[in-house]
Parts: C-alpha cells; structure tokens; sequence
C-alpha cells in the first residue's frame, strides 16, 4: 500500500464504521486531549461516526429532503462501508459510538523533508483487539509482531504499521518513535487550550487545531517570503493601473502589514464545523500571543448585543451591526472607513474628524437598487454629521464616477426630532465602463453599464442628520419612501426582529459579537443575477432561472466576527431554510431534478 492509500485507509477509520453494531456511549468526562502531547502541531477532531451519520441525515432531511431521498442508500453506505475500494476485504470494529477521534501530526515537516510525517490516529474504541483485528486483514494478522513496551506492529502492504493499546484509545501510527511516545506519560494537549477553546473543539462535529506558534517557528522564512512576492506584485499592479486603481491598491498594500503582524502575533487557531438541530455551522477562532502588537490593538474591543438591529426595517436584503471604536478609525483610517458612500480627496482627514466624534455601534440594513436605512451612535452625532456634509460637499465627482458633483441641500427635511441634509448621486456609467475591454461595437461596455443600472439605479438619494442622539442615513427613491423607513424605525414597526428568519438565524449567533450581518442570500443572488444578466449569452442558462421565491419570503444567513482582546473568531451560519430555499431557486433548476 503506498503512502497516499494508507492515509486514505486512516482517514476511513475516522470517518466511516464498518457496521451497525456499535458499544456504549463513551463517558462524557473522557475528552480524548489528554491523550494527544501538547506539542502537537495540527490536531483534526471528529465527533463520533455514527453520530455524524445521525446528525447529518437529520440536517438533510430538513435543507434537502429530495436530495436525501435519492441519495440516502449511498451516503448510508459510506458511513457503513467506506468509500469503494478503500478497505477492500478490511473492517472497522470496535470503535466507540460517538467516541471522539483524532488525527494528531505531532511535528511539522520541514520544507525539504520528504520523509514519512510524524503522525498518529487515537481512535476510542470499546475493544481494542476486535478493532486491530478487523482492520487487518487475515494474512496480516498471522504476522502481527510484538514490538515490546506494548507496541505490536503489522506490515499492511509491505508498511510497519503500528498499533498501541492505551486504555480506552488505539493509536495507530506508521513511525515506530511515535508509537514510544504513546508508551510513556504525555502532558496532555488540554493543559494547553483553554477551556473555550477546548469545548469548542470538541463539540463540533469536524474541528480542526493549529498551533501557529509551530507554524510560524517551522515556515517563518515562507511566510516573509510570502509577503514579499505579494508587495511586489502589488507595486507592479500600481504602476500599470489607472489613478483610481492606485488608491485602491494603496490601501491594500497598507492592509499587509496588519495581515503579516496578526500571522506573526498568532498562537493558535480552530476551525469546527457542526452539524446543528436546525443548520450548519462554520466556526473559526484565533488567540493571539499576550502583549503583542495584535493582542495591544484588540485591548479594548468589547463584544456587543446588536439587539436594536432588530428594530431596523423588515424585509430588508441584508442587515449589518458593527462596533467601532475611535482607536480603530485612528489606526486602520479609510482600511474600515464605513463613510456613507464614495471617495474623498481628504478621506484620512474626515476619518480622524469621525474618530474625534466617538464612534460607537453602526447599525445598516438595505436592498438594491440602493433603499436602506442605516444608524450610527457617536457621543458627538453633530460633530459626525458636519464630517458627513463636508464629505459629500468635497466629493470628487471624478473620482467617485458620477456626473457631476453631489447636489447637497442642506435641512432639506425634518421628521420628528430628526434634521436632514439631503444628497443626490448621478452615477457616470460610462465612466464606470471604461476599464472594460470592447468587443463587438462596444457590445460588452453596453451590457456592463445594463447591468450597473439595475444594480445601483440611474440615481442615489440620500437624506442623513440627527436628533441630538444618534446620526441616521436614509437611501431610498424619494422623501415618502425615506419617510416611511424612518417611521417604521422610530415606532419599531414592521421591524426585523418580527420576522421568523431573522429571529431563527440571530439565536443560532454569539450573543456578543463585534460584526454582525444577516444576509437574504437568495434575494441578493436573484439581484446580483438581474444585473449580470445582459451580460450572458442567450441560451446559456435555463429559462425562467433563477427559480425566486415570492415576495415576503425571506431567508437569511448568518456572519458575525467576534473581537475579544485575547484573540478573534468568525462565525458562519446557514440554517436548513436557507440552504433549501437556495437549492430550490439555483441548484435544482440547474441540474434538471
């Protein structure tokens, strides 16, 4: 068996069971860490076979029930069998149901080292001997070698495998001083991770670790190397790109040295998958060393509620909170700039004037063409609203592709308590086009500047101002509309929160966070498509795709990016709703089921 087949067989063992007959439950105290040293460089945790068959038919059954239908004596016998040709005449025994299992590499191989990794599998099992036994086939189990210390070794293909029993677990490892290491006393990997860490780990339902310290001791060369090329890459760009193309590639080469710091500054990071109740979960999450540059700059982030999103208008394609701080506008600049729209000559100037302000939550919700309403908490609101009117009012038409210069008014409107400056935006799509390639009698600016139309519409119309307490920014087609968006917010009717999907999508999320979006995947893909679509060829796709929902039918996926001094963590959610309405409007009338 060659080395690529074997890790193949391995990772079977984690993944499938050979039968239906399964032991006891493993005892919930066992977590499985302190079996794994704690200089391990990559650890991958699956949690439990046949509870990941159970909770994924269970998910199917909900999202794709057709799909399940059709498919369900397959992926049945995945679970059962393995992928076809992989075990052969092998089977998988012995492992404990819904026993945790671990992949552990315990050293990185170096850049040059072609040689076997210093890896280890440690299964639960509730019969070691009915395990061993099962994966071996007979002739190789007639040549099974006592190692001696407790290590028993079997050559599957002409490959020293070897096997050790240690208490509830068996290590399989293909390097003989791996096997030793699991012969002695091993400071285990939970007096590394904290408790979080720990417990997120181990209750998804595929988490894998990275000590990054390892990483970046091991691949630090690589990395500085990495970051080189893209600089360079990045100037080369510049200097072929037009003025507008310059300040964009500014900023991101300005990004890359807080990208390369937070690399560096990284200790450890956690990707967990799980498979929930009501969707699928996708969770990454960072620490970050004490006192570094990274941990310095997180030092005062706070994670929030965001519970006045839910005031925001319903129905909404998407909804945005997020936590700013008058350190972040100070240090990153226009890198998280959230100015209401366009590109200044002063934009770094209105930045530092918006830090001064005191930036706190920003709440946003919207559809396209362009109608949302968004709130902004400063402790300043009116020293805020003066950066915004000298934003717009210092707006480069130019650079900012419209027409001509914004047309501001000044107290254009009043509501309540509420003054409002309005603003109109004439987007220059043949400006916008211009970057892009002719062919055919300009046949491809024509279908570019189409599709920009029913992106953005003809015209933007801003209304923005304050109450005395907090600054909001209204887009919409006219003064009604606006009017009514800001109606619904002030009384907290036909708010978001009253819709199901919104309701069910924010409970699954961190309670705290620092970004939070819900986003209408469906409804945005439907606009994105309409504003592509002159751009396709006819004939390309099927007729009538794709296949939308009606109106009022919403279904929302879940982002959120958590801060915390000690590090960070992204969440993602996609709730079974959401993953059904998206295969019936885009993947179903593609493949014709």
């Amino acid at each position: 068996m060659n080395r690529l087949r074997f890790l193949l067989l391995a990772a079977v063992c984690l993944i499938v069971p050979a039968s239906t007959v399964w032991s006891a439950p493993v005892p919930a105290a066992r977590s499985g860490l302190e079996q794994i040293p704690d200089t391990a460089s990559i650890i991958i945790h699956i949690r439990g076979v046949q509870g990941v068959h159970d909770r994924l038919t269970k998910l199917m059954k909900q999202a794709l029930p057709d799909v399940l239908e059709k498919y369900r004596t397959q992926i049945d016998d995945f679970f059962k069998k393995g992928p076809d040709n992989i075990l052969k005449n092998r089977r998988l025994s012995g492992l404990a149901e819904d026993g945790p299992l671990f992949f552990a590499l315990l050293e990185l191989p170096k850049p040059s080292d072609s040689g076997e990794p210093k890896m280890a599998f440690i299964l639960t099992v509730s019969d070691y001997k009915k395990f061993r036994d099962n994966i071996l086939t007979e002739d190789e189990r007639k040549n099974i070698k006592d190692e001696g210390n407790g290590i028993e070794s079997a050559s599957i293909e002409n490959k020293s495998t070897y096997f050790v029993k240690r208490g509830g677990y068996a290590i399989v490892t293909l390097d003989k001083d791996v096997a030793e290491v699991f012969t002695k006393k091993i400071t285990g990997l939970h007096t590394k991770l904290n408790k979080e860490l720990a417990t997120k780990l181990l209750a998804a339902d595929v988490g894998v670790y990275v000590n990054m310290e390892a990483v970046n001791k091991e691949y630090g060369e690589l990395i500085k190397q990495a970051r080189q090329g893209i600089e360079q890459a990045i100037a080369f760009g510049a200097a072929a790109g037009d003025e507008t193309q310059k300040k964009y590639t500014e900023m991101v080469k300005n990004a890359i040295p807080h990208i390369f710091q937070t690399i560096d500054d990284l200790q450890s990071l956690l990707l967990t998958f799980e498979l929930r109740s009501g969707g699928l979960a996708l969770h990454l999450q960072s620490e970050v060393k004490e006192s570094s540059p990274t941990a310095n700059l997180l030092q005062d982030t706070r994670p929030v509620a965001f519970k006045e999103l839910e005031r925001l208008p319903r129905d909404r394609a998407y909804y945005l909170g997020m936590k700013a701080s008058a350190a972040m506008y100070k240090n990153l600049g226009s890198l998280i700039s959230i100015l209401p729209t366009g590109e200044t000559k002063d934009t770094e100037k209105l930045m530092q004037e918006l830090a001064k302000a005191g930036p706190g939550l920003f709440l946003s919700s919207g559809s396209f063409p362009s109608s949302g309403l968004d709130v902004y908490h400063y402790d300043d609101p009116a020293k805020a609203v003066a950066a915004y009117l000298k934003m717009f009012q210092n707006m480069d038409a130019e650079t900012a592709k419209l027409k001509e210069k914004p047309k501001v008014k000044t107290d254009a409107e009043k509501h309540g308590d509420f003054k409002l400056h309005s603003v109109q935006l004439i987007f220059d799509f043949e400006k916008m086009a211009e970057q892009v390639p002719a062919k055919g009698g300009g046949e491809a600016k024509k279908d570019f500047i189409e599709s920009m139309k029913r992106l953005l519409g003809e015209k933007r119309m801003i209304w923005f101002g304050t109450d005395g307490k907090i600054l909001v920014q209204v887009t919409a087609p006219d003064w009604n509309a606006a009017k009514k968006l800001l109606e619904q917010y002030s009384k907290g009717a036909d708010a978001a929160g009253e819709v199901k999907a919104f309701h069910e999508v924010r409970t699954e999320m961190p309670k705290q966070t620092s970004l939070l979006m819900l986003i209408d995947a469906v409804r945005l893909f439907g606009r994105i498509f309409e504003a592509i679509k002159p751009m396709i060829p006819a004939g390309q796709l099927p007729p009538g795709w794709p296949n939308l929902p009606g109106k009022g039918v919403s279904s929302y996926l879940g982002l959120a990016v958590t801060l915390q001094p000690q590090g960070g963590g992204l969440d993602l959610y996609f709730p079974a709703a959401a993953i059904q309405e998206f295969y019936k409007a885009v993947i179903q009338p593609l493949v014709g089921e």
